[in-house]
């Protein structure tokens, strides 16, 4: 008899144990494919104009080492950029050491705004 209780406790914690293990990886697979899928709140407000204006923008500051295309010459490739708006704002505005400048105290906050727009639509 103490056998079959000590059975059904085991197998009761391993599918607990499992349950929660399924709820833990799917809660975490699920906010990836949420993340992945919503737009962040800049990216919700893209019109033709802002998206022409980031594309003017980008022309101005960005194709001497991007590209005209966006491809890269010697900067990099800027399409299917990950990361998130946030991020690609604060690379635009405080650059990358040794390797791109700063548009921070060049670009107001309109200008960022559209620049990383256009970038989204790349």
């Amino acid at each position: 008899m103490k056998d079959l209780t000590q059975q059904k406790a085991l197998l009761m914690a391993f599918v607990v144990s499992t349950l929660s293990l399924c709820a833990t990886l799917g809660s975490t697979v699920l906010v990836r494919v949420i993340v992945k899928q919503s737009p962040t709140i800049e990216s919700r407000t893209v019109n033709d104009q802002t998206v022409s204006e980031g594309r003017r923008i980008f022309v101005k500051h960005c194709v001497e080492c991007h590209g005209f295309d966006a491809h890269g010459e010697d900067g990099l490739d800027l399409h299917d950029l990950r990361g998130g708006d946030r991020l690609i704002r604060q690379i635009i505005t405080g650059g990358i050491k040794g390797e791109m400048p700063g548009y921070g105290k060049t670009l107001n906050e309109a200008d960022v705004h559209a620049l990383v727009v256009y970038l989204g639509t790349l």
